[in-house]
């Protein structure tokens, strides 16, 4: 008896210990950064592309993401979809659950796995940066399976419009329940437009009231007036005789003080503007980096992420100059933009940023970057036709899921400010440029 309590003893404390240890814990993996929105369309895989689907009239895709990390030794069993619910919060307790239609992984944007698999291809896979994940089928009338392989992935999940959404939804998988705050959509536009209050009178009622025909009088008097003085001035000062004849070897005051107030080495010209080439809806797929320019390419990326923009435009430079992929020259002109923008150079960036676009094969993500720079340029110039053409171009692609960065908005505003200044200083305009016209008029200098 006491041959069989030491036996057992050994058993429970050395050969138990082994056994849990080679079962992984299925309570260590770990879904975060969680995030919902309503989003106006998603890419799904069609064959060997995606393509834009988009939900009925008058309704929105809620999509959801998240990094969902099973750490070495973790295990995450493959689930159905259906096992995979959300809830709107403003009705949690009658709403009815709703699993995804369709799964993904974000890879810049969303990019999703066809909802449906074939009797003859039980299975479908797509691989993220650190991880993969597939969904597949014991059988053709088996339901959907979901599992990932690596250390995380970052998993989108789409679900069908659920009417009016509260300000969270609540998810649960693989057990757990999350409750994620609903990120509000931006308003299109002209969907503001649309439903502004309309009128209730006409929009020339009391426009020619007493009141101002009176001002409008008195500003055309004003300015009459002025005019008047300034062309009496110039036409006795005329009459004048002249102090003395300037020799040509006497320096010119007014050009050294100008010479002097110009950056050095710095040509200042006016902005390039959009046209119909650069206006498009339609974009190619990214497609593989090759070339005798790829290297270059591939150390200006790096370049411009750690913000070495001069280092990041002269590779480009040499990467265009060598040869690139069509679809890879055109994301190389909009990395340069955006380098020259980060500097300063506006005039460049914008002669960098309209080459993007107007490129033979154009990529939504090289597209994206180029329109919302310049749509931020045109407006700070005053440019509001271009930059209302650019801003239909970034709305077309705002599946894409890039963003301008506040503190790059902040000082690309800045930089353009600046621009502009400098411009109408050397390019007066109006007013301005009649002043400038009547008082710096040549005087006679023969005296009678």
């Amino acid at each position: 008896m006491r041959a069989l309590a030491s036996a057992f003893l050994i058993l429970s404390t050395v050969v138990w210990p082994q056994l849990a240890a080679g079962q992984p814990s299925t309570s260590s993996w770990t879904l975060t950064t969680l995030k919902a929105q309503m989003v106006p369309a998603i890419w799904v895989l069609d064959g060997n592309e995606y393509v834009r689907e988009s939900p009925p009239q008058g309704e929105n895709f809620l999509e959801i993401q998240g990094r969902l990390t099973v750490p070495p030794g973790a295990l995450l069993d493959p689930m159905a979809l259906s096992e995979i619910r959300v809830r709107n919060t403003r009705s949690a307790a009658i709403a009815k659950p709703q699993s995804p239609f369709v799964v993904g992984l974000s890879i810049l944007t969303c990019r999703y796995l066809p909802p449906e698999t074939r009797a003859h291809d039980l299975s479908r896979r797509i691989v993220g940066h650190d991880g993969s994940l597939g969904l597949s089928r014991d059988s053709a009338s088996a339901p959907l399976t979901l599992a990932i392989e690596g250390s995380h992935v970052d998993l989108c999940m789409a679900f069908a419009g659920t009417g009016r959404m509260g300000g969270s939804v609540s998810l649960e998988f693989a057990g757990h329940s999350f409750t994620i705050p609903l990120t509000p959509m931006e308003r299109p536009r002209q969907a503001a437009k649309a439903t502004a209050d309309p009128p209730t009178r006409p929009y020339w009622d009391g426009l020619l009231s007493s009141r101002a025909t009176l001002i409008a009088g008195l500003c055309l008097l004003i300015l009459g007036l002025g005019t008047l003085a300034i062309w009496r001035w110039r036409t006795h000062r005329a009459f004048l005789p002249a102090r003395h004849a300037k020799s040509p070897d006497d320096p010119d005051v007014a050009t050294a003080e100008g010479d002097a107030s110009r950056s050095p080495g710095y040509e200042l010209v006016e902005p390039e503007r959009v046209s119909s080439e650069h206006c498009r809806t339609s974009f190619v797929r990214v497609g593989t980096s090759a070339g005798p320019g790829k290297a270059d390419f591939e150390a200006a990326l790096r370049a411009l992420q750690g913000e070495r923009f001069s280092d990041a435009d002269t590779l480009l430079e040499q990467a265009i100059t060598k040869g690139l992929m069509a679809t890879f020259e055109c994301g190389a002109w909009s990395m340069r933009g955006q380098a020259a923008a980060a500097i300063g150079e506006i005039p460049r960036a914008i002669s960098y940023f309209l080459k993007a676009l107007g490129g033979p094969e154009v990529t939504a993500q090289a597209a994206l970057p180029a329109a919302m720079h310049l749509a931020v340029i045109y407006r700070e110039l005053g440019l509001r036709a271009d930059a209302v053409k650019m801003e239909a171009v970034a709305t077309t692609l705002k599946s894409v899921n890039i963003t301008l960065d506040p503190e790059v908005n902040r000082r690309l505003k800045q930089s353009t400010q600046a621009y502009r200044r400098a411009l109408r200083a050397t390019h007066p305009t109006g007013l301005k440029a009649l002043a400038t016209r009547l008082l710096h008029r040549p005087r006679s200098t023969s005296a009678t």
